[in-house]
């Protein structure tokens, strides 16, 4: 049996290529997650086995599935992967098409699962405006207290927290770097933290808890939020789907929530009968109706 210890998609491919070469079986391997064990990869006995395959070769599908897959939270994500990349090998390159198979079918819920946490991270994320003097405390795993200074403070730096359902956060953060690469920003998370100061992204240690910042513009997308509102429109269902209320605690937008909705059915008839009362005042001024109604009246 032998121990290997992984953290990274790309410590997984090095250790999972060696296995391959060797035709280490699945069921003689023990896959474990960073700071879980030493690693014992580099064991004599099994530096001793025999290579019986120079050139193991995978179909190039199963890498973007394993990189999304790694991403899932589960502690055997390791051991799946390389079961299934095992079986590509030794068994049958089709595998992947075998979508009922379960081992597949685990990878691909994995993917799935991951993929809709990305998007949520993308949806959910709410920036904070922090001056350069403002100080905001962090409290990472590893250590009681931290600045927030750490992350590259500028005139205009912003600070978003978020907790992921997964490990998603150096993937997803590609996203954010496009989409807001003209802002020095830092992204907390329970994980890891990711901190973008207009040239490079890195990477800390996890945070415990968000930070308390004072923020103006809050206030105003508190606003803009409340005043496009639209109870006419409103699906109580459809909405927590697509933003699950374990979201919300950390939505400035989600305290109106309740609000809104239990105001909705009287602001719904206000909107019908204010919009009836302008169509009403607008056809009443109508030159062409009173020409046409006094015409009528004349036969």
């Amino acid at each position: 049996m032998y121990l290997v210890n992984v953290e990274t998609i790309g410590d997984w491919r090095k250790h999972a290529r060696e296995l391959l070469k060797r035709n280490i079986s699945p069921k003689h391997i023990t896959w474990q997650g960073h700071g879980q064990s030493a690693l014992l990869f580099d064991d004599a006995s099994f530096l001793s086995e025999t290579v019986v395959n120079d050139n193991p070769k995978i179909p190039r599908d199963f890498f973007s599935l394993a990189s999304m897959a790694a991403c899932h939270r589960h502690p055997d994500r390791w051991a799946v992967l390389y079961s299934v990349a095992w079986r590509l090998v030794y068994e049958d390159r089709r595998l992947l098409e075998f979508k009922i198979d379960s081992e597949v079918a685990n990878l691909f819920a994995k993917r799935k699962a991951v993929s809709r946490d990305i998007h949520k991270m993308k949806a959910f994320v709410r920036f904070q405006k922090i001056n350069a003097s403002e100080e905001a405390t962090l409290q990472p795993h590893d250590t009681p207290t931290n600045d927030i200074a750490e992350c590259e403070a500028s005139s205009e730096q912003f600070v978003a927290w978020f907790e992921p359902e997964h490990l998603i956060v150096p993937t997803a953060c590609a996203f954010f770097v496009k989409r807001f690469h003209n802002m020095k920003w830092s992204i907390l998370t329970p994980d890891i933290c990711a901190h973008w100061d207009l040239d490079e992204l890195s990477f800390t240690d996890g945070c415990a808890k968000a930070p308390k910042i004072a923020d103006e513009l809050e206030t105003l997308w508190l606003k803009y939020y409340a005043s496009t509102f639209n109870p006419a429109r409103l699906k109580i269902k459809a909405m927590q789907s697509e933003m699950p209320k374990k979201y919300w605690h950390n939505l400035p937008e989600a305290a109106l929530i309740p609000e809104l909705i239990r105001k909705a059915s009287n602001r719904s008839d206000e909107m019908i009968t204010e919009s009836t009362t302008e169509a009403w005042n607008k056809t009443a001024k109508s030159q062409f109706i009173k020409d046409t109604q006094k015409t009528l009246r004349g036969r």
